[in-house]
């Protein structure tokens, strides 16, 4: 979810666990923050609107132990002041490693005063159900944060493994401190039910370096993933014999090309695709416009638009700019989550051949009121398998859950709820997925 006015800046504690080549923890700032608008400036009598106003202070934080404040504004960061962009003041922090001073300079109360910032990492996960392992791995001249888990209390034994493959957009699934996010309550359910996980965090996100996440592709995304396979295999604590993938959304289109020719024991994809990304896109946008509500005969017009211009952009290869010079209504329409480019790689796989060249079982999950991903591209990959491999393919629609989890009844109901805050999850799909895996392993 997008904030417009206020987001958390957590800029990261050299591994705990070392790696090949070991890769420092980033910073942790810990500031709400948000730019100064006509309110603020108004409340405290600003002249301008240059600066940082500071929402709140989280714990733990360089922030913190620097002594800033709620309702603090930063004006100056060292001897760079500080201009009415929030992106300025990101980026200047970006530079700052562990253990580097800075001095900002805070107007509080009226007054300015120096608070000397020494910048502290990122703390680590801690659960009560397993011991966090922070690693890397190296995938297209990238070097990628990885997050192991091992379920406490299994020092003795091998245990199964399952590579958490998450969804599209540029986001980290290194939060350790956010206990509610989803991500960390599948990890949470799989390690309670005996499972290590691994998580591989994007490039240019969380503690990962290399290209930035924005201008990544699909097969260089894919290659972290792949990398990260490889990575398990030489884990001494994991049964070889039991590696599974799960991947969520785009992770599920990811599954059967980071799987590929290796020996994993099973695949689990959860409101994902098996088309081609045209294919997919049209209906989806004709679906989500008619529960939007949008005219009839507008959609048609919207769908002629769209079509031709996905035509250019991903058959054609043209970049936005040449898109857009022939359909410049077409903006809305072509923005990605991800670089154009890694749409177009999207395009160019073909789904049904990496899912046909798989020899292993397949869950295929998607929840009724999911509506970004829908039945028949679920159907097909079980079709695909058991096609090859009669009864190894499963397709199960889950009833009262959509596509972020929220407990909903149709898809209706779950696009009215897409911007609530905190919307009730339901997350009986894991009572569903570990049932499978503890199947699977008995096969």
């Amino acid at each position: 979810m997008k904030y417009a006015v206020a987001f958390l800046f957590l800029l990261t504690v050299i591994a705990r666990f070392g790696s090949a080549q070991e890769l420092p923890r980033r910073t942790y700032v810990g500031i709400n923050l948000q730019g100064i608008n006509d309110s603020l400036q108004r409340r405290y009598e600003l002249p301008n609107k240059n600066g940082i106003f500071v929402r709140g202070v989280r714990e733990q934080s360089s922030a913190r132990a620097a002594g800033l404040l709620a309702n603090d504004i930063i004006v100056q960061v060292d001897k760079t002041e500080l201009g009415p962009e929030v992106s300025q003041f990101v980026g200047l922090l970006k530079q700052y490693r562990l253990g580097d001073k800075s001095t900002f300079t805070v107007l509080r109360n009226g007054k300015k005063i120096r608070k000397q910032v020494t910048f502290k990492p990122f703390p680590t996960e801690s659960s009560p159900w397993y011991e966090a392992q922070y690693s890397a791995v190296q995938a297209s001249g990238n070097q990628l944060r990885t997050i192991i888990t091992r379920p406490k209390g299994s020092k003795q034994q091998k245990v199964p493994m399952v590579l958490f493959i998450q969804g599209v957009g540029c986001f980290s699934v290194d939060n350790p401190l956010a206990q509610g996010d989803v991500t960390n309550r599948i990890i949470d359910s799989l390690s309670r039910h005996g499972y290590a996980t691994m998580r591989v965090d994007k490039t240019g996100m969380g503690d990962s370096k290399g290209t930035p996440c924005l201008e990544s592709n699909f097969q260089m995304e894919a290659s972290g993933y792949k990398a990260g396979l490889a990575a398990i295999k030489q884990l001494p604590f994991v049964d070889q014999q039991n590696i599974f993938i799960a991947g969520f959304s785009i992770g599920g289109i990811m599954a059967p090309v980071v799987a590929e020719g290796e020996p994993v024991k099973g695949v689990v994809v959860y409101g994902t695709a098996s088309r081609s990304f045209i294919e997919y896109a049209l209906q989806n946008k004709r679906n989500q416009s008619q529960l939007q509500q949008l005219p009839y005969d507008s959609i048609n017009s919207l769908m002629k638009t769209y079509t031709a211009a996905l035509h250019l952009l991903l058959t054609e290869k043209q970049t936005p700019t040449q898109v857009l010079a022939r359909y410049p209504n077409a903006a809305r329409l072509i923005s990605f989550p991800q670089h154009y480019s890694y749409i177009q790689q999207w395009q160019d796989v073909n789904l049904a051949a990496a899912w046909k060249k798989l020899n292993t079982h397949v869950l295929a999950l998607r929840g009724e009121a999911d509506y970004i991903s829908y039945s028949e591209d679920h159907q097909l990959i079980a079709d695909v398998v058991n096609q090859q491999h009669p009864g190894w393919a499963t397709f199960q629609l889950l009833p009262n859950v959509d596509h972020g989890f929220t407990k909903v009844k149709t898809q209706l109901e779950s696009i009215k709820l897409a911007d609530a805050p905190n919307p009730e999850r339901n997350f009986e799909f894991m009572t569903v997925i570990l049932h499978w895996l503890d199947s699977q392993r008995q096969v």
